[in-house]
């Protein structure tokens, strides 16, 4: 079972957010967490989250390379 502090401890958003975006949003905590990490992923660009790296050449085959 996750509990809320499972979910503090997995939310990027600073608590003073989370706790303004309850506020602002008349959200019970839980709720606002989720949405402030929403917010958050929405705002970051995909390859700041998920940095993709070339692969070796030694693993691209050679009809692929060329």
């Amino acid at each position: 079972m996750i509990t809320l502090d499972d979910c503090r401890a997995f939310c990027d958003a600073d608590p003073a957010t989370v706790a303004r975006v309850a506020r602002q949003e008349q959200l019970p905590e839980i709720l606002a967490i989720a949405f402030a990490q929403s917010r958050l992923m929405k705002a970051r660009p995909l390859h700041a989250r998920h940095p993709i790296t070339p692969a070796p050449a030694t693993c691209v085959p050679q009809r692929l390379a060329a």
